[in-house]
């Protein structure tokens, strides 16, 4: 249960929110954080490049699969400790910053593309392991596009451009 706060605390622990949110955007001028949503693209490089092995691997599974399979979701913050992104301490900070809507959006789009993108490994790992070229070629050609379209879907909110919700929720 969450403690009950003074209004004054409330009012104090928003005046600060939005303090911070200046002061970041006042710093995201020449670098890759969006000034408005105070996130960052780059995060989905990450899924990206899973996706573009996807769709590569039916044409050459031997070489493939193995880099496929070992990739594994990585959390917002966890990719930028570990990428070496020259405004990685900046896209941290900002991502812990960003205005609540924008980011509980984000990350919920963003949760949704890490079990899509489990789900759709585990299928193309069983087709594999089985040799079933065929249903690794079907699962290839239906997970690919879906998880593009959550990777445009949260490269949308980033940007603050208008997205529709409707083409994902009929995938399910």
């Amino acid at each position: 249960m969450k403690p009950a706060t003074s209004p004054n605390t409330e009012q104090l622990i928003e005046e600060f929110s939005n303090t911070m949110r200046k002061h970041l955007r006042e710093h995201t001028d020449g670098t890759n954080v969006n000034n408005t949503s105070l996130l960052t693209t780059d995060y989905l490089n990450h899924y990206s490049g899973m996706v573009m092995l996807l769709e590569q691997l039916p044409s050459t599974p031997e070489e493939l699969i193995i880099y496929l399979l070992s990739w594994e979701p990585i959390g917002y913050e966890e990719h930028f400790e570990t990428s070496g992104f020259r405004d990685g301490d900046l896209a941290i900070t900002a991502y812990r910053h960003a205005p609540a809507n924008i980011r509980s959006t984000f990350d919920t789009v963003i949760e949704r593309l890490h079990e899509e993108s489990i789900k759709a490994l585990d299928i193309v790992r069983r087709h594999a392991e089985a040799g079933n070229t065929q249903g690794l070629s079907q699962t290839c050609e239906q997970s690919a596009p879906f998880l593009r379209e959550l990777i445009d879907k949260a490269s949308a909110i980033v940007n603050q451009q208008n997205h529709s919700q409707s083409s994902i929720d009929d995938h399910f």
